[in-house]
């Protein structure tokens, strides 16, 4: 039986060595260093920092316009409040829509929902930001955000597992944000976070302009509801997860 088991290992080998030395091997070993080695990869880098820089522009105008017409909203009297609460109500009409598979004007309201957030805040840039301002601006955002969740997993009960693990992200980084938030307030810690940013907010990878692309997306293509949500909701969790790691470096090893 061991005389048996040495032959057998030394077939092993000598079939292995001629694999190795083999041209198939070695043309493959070849065409993946040439793939490495190729400028490809270089095309694909600067394509994604010409889109980076273009998205940069196109968010730079926007928020210049933005704060044109929120200068003029707020020399008019017009309250940044009242824009928050009139985005809201817009809003709501959104999950509406979502439940009954109306997507179109679901994407009306998510999009004019989007311009009211963005213009309470060049109003209250231009006249002045209050505490409660930005409370609200947050608290609404939120509650927003949960309800397009909940109108996906209404249009269709395929959504409602995918919608419930995007909530659970969603939830794990708002109660991350808002717990540190608190904390850092306490202790009047330079180290807040900014509560007016939606908690899908992942430090230049998914921002705010990323997840309005995603909503529009959604409505365009609600099939795709499924591996949206899973990706979002991992970048939920990582979210929360940084937050714990920045709570556990300003709060303890910064303190000391």
């Amino acid at each position: 039986m061991k005389e048996y088991s040495k032959i057998l290992k030394q077939k092993v080998k000598k079939t292995s060595s001629k694999v190795k030395k083999s041209k198939i091997v070695s043309s493959s070993i070849n065409k993946i260093k040439s793939i490495k080695d190729s400028k490809n990869i270089g095309y694909l880098q600067k394509g994604f920092g010409y889109i980076v820089a273009f998205c940069r522009k196109i968010y730079a105008k926007t928020y210049n316009l933005f704060n044109v017409y929120g200068t003029k909203l707020g020399k008019i009297g017009i309250k940044a409040h009242w824009i928050s609460w009139i985005g809201f109500g817009i809003g709501v009409f959104a999950v509406n829509f979502l439940a009954l598979e109306m997507y179109g004007w679901a994407l009306v309201a998510i999009l004019l929902n989007r311009i009211c957030d963005g213009l309470d805040g060049a109003i209250a840039r231009s006249t002045k930001i209050t505490n409660f301002g930005v409370f609200l601006d947050a608290t609404l955002d939120y509650i927003f955000y949960g309800g397009v969740i909940w109108g996906f997993a209404l249009a269709n009960n395929y959504n409602a597992a995918s919608a419930c693990f995007l909530m659970f992200g969603f939830t794990a980084a708002a109660c991350a944000m808002l717990a540190y938030s608190v904390i850092a307030y306490k202790i009047n810690s330079d180290q807040a976070l900014n509560l007016d940013n939606s908690p899908f907010y992942l430090g230049g990878v998914a921002q705010g302009s990323e997840t309005l692309v995603v909503l529009i997306l959604l409505c365009l293509f609600p099939g795709a509801f499924v591996p949206l949500a899973v990706i979002f909701g991992i970048l939920s969790l990582i979210k929360a997860f940084s937050i714990v790691v920045a709570a556990y470096y300003n709060f303890v090893i910064m303190a000391k």
